[in-house]
């Protein structure tokens, strides 16, 4: 299931929205980038796996703009909320897990 799907986390997201396949597409592009960096066996810290974690900031900035504690926050409910982890598993085994790390390492290096 993707967080972009009625049932998902954010219900009240309009799907007739004109953005939505250009926020889903977005969305993706980044997921499926960070998963094909994890099944290279890439290091979290590794630039690749970092400068996706920064398209992934951009496009969380369309919605609002976190600070430090709060992108690290978004990036705990990949792995407590079970619609968020469920989006992220879908894309290879581990994303979830992998992506929060990842944000914690470019959250500390590029936010206050």
């Amino acid at each position: 299931m993707s967080m972009f799907e009625p049932t998902a986390h954010h219900q009240d997201f309009n799907r007739r929205d004109e953005k939505y396949d250009e926020y889903r597409a977005g969305h993706e592009l980044i997921a499926k980038n960070l998963a094909d960096l994890l099944r290279a066996g890439k290091e979290i810290s590794d630039p690749d796996v970092q400068f996706w974690i920064g398209k992934h900031y951009a496009f969380v900035c369309q919605f609002w703009t976190p600070n430090k504690v709060a992108y690290k926050s978004l990036a705990l409910t990949y792995i407590m909320d079970p619609a968020f982890n469920a989006t992220y598993e879908a894309f290879e085994p581990g994303l979830a897990k992998f992506i929060q790390t990842a944000i914690n390492i470019w959250a500390n290096a590029n936010l206050e």
